[in-house]
């Protein structure tokens, strides 16, 4: 027998795609759509693992549909709706099979992000518990991993799994012993009183082989011909700190100060260095990190990295990073865990999860919308059957592929294969949902006036902004 070998897979339950949406309110604000979890089938990477899926058995438990919105954490955590994914795995090869799981089951959906009204925080969201991983019945070790993702990014496999690195990762410009000088600038001598929306900005032309500048609380920045112009408001009470990653800036930076957010009318000002401090980035990015968040050090660097990486802007600059340096809610959660399978073996590997669904509050009675990807299978070395199975008391309102049958608790399909898209179904409390009149002509004007008053408010910026500026990032 060959030595065993290892396989990377990757099997995907549950991945978050948040996305608020502002609607016009109506005279009880309420949002009118929200925006749940997307789940996927298993993947496996790499073309060497040997592995196939002879048969899946996914199984929605859906006796109730979450609040549209939720004021204690424990009203939340009780919500029950649940999807279980079992694989029948099967080796064929002649070697056992080590392998690597893991899967993203993402932040919270929308409704879940529940807040203390009397300190302002927001509250800990301690969902893991409802989650299963066994393998032949036997519960399987896992480790919490997280990467970086902002809301309403959709899942992206290749992206998505690569910032997975089992330590800190290997940066083409960061790392970890990097220096970094933090310089705090006082504003001062601006008449506040005449110039309310003052701002102040200075032009940057840094090698970004060498140097990367961020200035926390920048609100702006422009485009010149050869630098960019980093701008934000003046508060006499804040300071400006600007921080330099890597070597340090060749001169000072020549503040300017402003009447508005526009930067064209310059005002009087004074800039005053008050203190000049020295860090690794690792210290830098870890500010915020809470040990006790259950977050592993080197996941919380490594998201903070992809963020400079994905704020990088010209010249050197890291524009508007708006996640600042606590990125707790803009992280996916990820499970890893191992499983082994000797040459001719089988297992039965069942992952249990909550299920978030949108909410389509147009619909009276609200429609809730399910999503499982189900085409990433197909990167699996063989995939057999697929069965699908909806435990529920609600209607099915629509469904892809379609084929369901309703027996006295459950929707059924049986698939021979892989269909070429993904699943989608809707549950509603009434076989045939409407639309009411509110939301079929009201809100539509609603949101055409809503559209007009962006329309004129950008008119209005580009007017203000137009002179003298190159181009906005």
């Amino acid at each position: 027998m060959k030595d065993a070998k290892r396989c990377v897979s990757l099997s995907i339950v549950l991945l978050l795609t948040l996305s608020l949406f502002a609607l016009p309110a109506s005279a009880n604000s309420a949002q009118t759509q929200w925006r749940g979890t997307d789940a996927t089938g298993a993947i496996v990477t790499g073309d060497s693992c040997p592995i196939v899926v002879e048969h899946e058995l996914l199984t929605f438990d859906l006796g109730q549909f979450p609040e549209s919105y939720y004021r204690e954490l424990g009203d939340y955590l009780a919500y029950s709706g649940s999807v279980t994914a079992e694989y029948t795995f099967y080796n064929p090869a002649d070697y056992r099979v080590d392998a690597t799981l893991v899967f993203p089951f993402g932040a919270i959906p929308d409704y879940g992000d529940i807040w203390d009204m009397e300190s302002g925080e927001r509250l800990p969201y301690s969902d893991t518990e409802k989650y299963d991983i066994t393998a032949d019945g036997t519960a399987v070790n896992r480790t919490l991993r997280h990467t970086l993702s902002f809301w309403g990014e959709q899942f992206e496999l290749k992206e998505d799994l690569a910032k997975l690195y089992d330590g800190f990762a290997e940066d083409a410009f960061y790392s970890p012993d990097m220096p970094v000088t933090r310089y705090t600038y006082m504003p001062g001598a601006v008449d506040k009183e005449r110039y309310p929306a003052a701002s102040a900005a200075f032009a940057l032309s840094a090698d970004p082989g060498k140097s990367r500048v961020y200035l926390e609380g920048q609100n702006g920045g422009t485009l010149l011909e050869d630098a960019v112009q980093l701008e934000g408001w003046v508060n006499p009470d804040e300071p400006f700190v600007l921080n330099v990653i890597g070597a340090p800036l060749e001169q000072e930076p020549d503040w300017k100060f402003y009447e508005n957010g526009a930067c064209e009318d310059e005002i009087g000002g004074t800039m005053t260095l008050t203190k000049t401090e020295s860090t690794t980035l690792k210290e830098f990015l870890l500010q915020e990190y809470d040990p006790a968040s259950g977050i592993l050090e080197h996941d919380w660097y490594n998201a903070m990295v992809a963020a400079l990486n994905k704020f990088a802007w010209e010249y050197g600059a890291i524009h508007s990073m708006e996640v600042g340096f606590d990125i707790s809610d803009r992280l996916m959660r990820w499970y890893e865990y191992e499983i082994s399978i000797g040459p001719g073996e089988r297992i039965v590997n069942r992952v249990t999860a909550p299920v978030y669904p949108d909410i389509n509050g147009r619909y009276d009675p609200p429609v809730y919308v399910y999503t499982y990807l189900l085409s990433p299978a197909q990167t699996w070395a063989g995939f057999g059957t697929l069965d699908i199975v909806v435990n529920t008391p609600f209607y099915m309102t629509a469904s892809e592929p379609d084929g369901f049958l309703r027996n006295e608790s459950a929707y059924e399909l049986h698939l021979p294969g892989l269909p070429e898209g993904e699943l989608h179904f809707s549950l509603c409390s009434e076989p045939e949902p409407d639309v009411p009149l509110r939301s079929a002509f009201f809100l539509p004007g609603l949101l055409l006036a809503g559209a007009a008053v962006l329309a004129a408010i950008a008119l209005v910026l580009m007017v203000a902004r137009a002179a003298g500026k190159k181009r906005r990032k």
